[in-house]
């Protein structure tokens, strides 16, 4: 009896652990989906749900997907500002800038990956959408926007270089005139946007972030 009872125990156990959260197939006592009234959960893909009432079906359809998108964005960028904080904590100025830029255009790129996963029009003529994204593809998504982004940077570093070379150089040979200050303010303001490129380049590193989205993700 004693070894039934762990039997069925440790079954229980597997069973709990292989619940990846909300059913979406699953539908409330009035024939409503479960996902109009409970946020779905689950342990690898984020949802997103919207919903609208215009006058005709289809603007109804798209509106309730746009509101769908943007509920499912919202999530996504939270869930990528939660899995870097411990990188980005005493981040500020330029670095601070750099990763909501990331983590904005990594919102963009996975927003061409979303699925409409189900629609069902409520007996009032409301639309309902559900959209959905798989959270392992989210690491790759976001290296992809990271090292896109410090590639703009590396070249604007070097372009902010070759432009203040090519100025100092043109001052270098006006005559007759003073030229020292055009010089040191071109200096300044160049040698300002290289330290923030530096600082940046310097201070982000895509594959360690990616690696932490896929390590809290990947299943």
């Amino acid at each position: 009896m004693r070894k039934l009872l762990i039997s069925a125990i440790l079954l229980i156990l597997v069973l709990v652990g292989c619940e990846t959260g909300t059913d979406i197939d699953e539908v409330n006592t009035d024939g409503s989906p479960i996902w109009t009234t409970v946020i779905p959960e689950s342990n690898k893909y984020l949802y997103g749900v919207g919903r609208a009432k215009l006058t005709s079906a289809v603007n109804s359809e798209n509106a309730a997907q746009s509101a769908a998108r943007a509920d499912l964005a919202r999530k996504i960028q939270t869930t990528i500002q939660e899995a870097q904080t411990s990188y980005t904590a005493d981040s500020s100025g330029s670095v601070a800038d750099a990763y909501e830029r990331i983590t904005v255009e990594t919102v963009n790129i996975t927003m061409r990956n979303v699925k409409v996963e189900q629609k069902w029009t409520a007996p009032d003529g409301t639309v309902w959408a559900l959209v959905s994204f798989h959270l392992n593809e989210l690491d790759d998504l976001y290296s992809l926007a990271a090292n896109d982004y410090l590639t703009q940077v590396e070249a604007k570093k070097i372009e902010t270089e070759n432009n203040l070379a090519a100025l100092l150089l043109m001052l270098s040979e006006v005559e007759g005139k003073d030229t020292s200050q055009v010089a040191a303010e071109g200096t300044a303001m160049a040698e300002d946007i290289i330290a923030q490129c530096t600082e940046i380049l310097e201070a982000i590193d895509s594959d360690v972030l990616a690696a932490a989205l896929a390590e809290r993700f990947d299943s």
